[in-house]
């Protein structure tokens, strides 16, 4: 072996000095960190707000009515029963609903905000959002207590009778048989 041989064997052998940690190495695990934290926080976040939703809570109008005092500075769901048609209002120059609710004897007048849904009618439970106001409502008073409930959301509560395919098929024959027929309809005779 000559010496340029040797030399370059030995270069090849000797333990090389450590490279340097690069900056883009530190930078990317800083950036790594900030998603994992905005992460994290953005789940706490979403967390909080559902617990919050959760944490509203719901009375029946008898329930409320009898908790007024101590509901009357915060929001609430109230569930009742619209005992008669809506009226359409306009209050504080904005179009509203106004309607009484009931639940075991009570009766809370209420002053609703926003579209209702497409199955508010009366006798259909109804769920609102809001909270207690001091004064007459727009509408028909049903309540004499000077007090209305004001909603910006409500929930209708809807059949939960489901149907299975078993009865829809029976349901059908019978219609195409005429059971169940109204007696004051006659079919026509072509």
């Amino acid at each position: 072996m000559d010496e340029t041989s040797a030399g370059a064997a030995e270069a090849e052998l000797a333990p090389l000095a450590p490279r340097p940690v690069q900056r883009s190495t530190r930078t990317r695990r800083w950036i790594a960190a900030l998603v994992i934290v905005a992460v994290v926080g953005g789940v706490a976040l979403l967390v909080s707000n559902l617990l919050g939703d959760a944490a509203l809570f719901f009375y029946n109008a008898d329930e409320a009515v009898e908790r007024r005092d101590e509901l009357a500075s915060q929001r609430f769901r109230l569930q009742g029963t619209p005992l008669d048609h809506a009226v359409h209002a306009f209050w504080d120059d904005r179009p509203v609903l106004a309607f009484p609710v009931g639940f075991d004897g009570a009766v809370v007048d209420v002053v609703h905000t926003g579209d209702p849904p497409e199955l508010f009618q009366p006798g259909v439970p109804v769920v609102l959002e809001g909270a207690w106001r001091q004064g007459p409502s727009p509408g028909p008073r049903a309540a004499t207590d000077g007090w209305h409930f004001a909603s910006d959301r409500m929930l209708v509560k809807h059949d939960n009778d489901y149907r299975n395919r078993d009865d829809y098929d029976e349901r059908i024959t019978e219609a195409d048989e005429g059971v169940g027929r109204s007696p004051l309809w006659e079919p026509s005779e072509p």
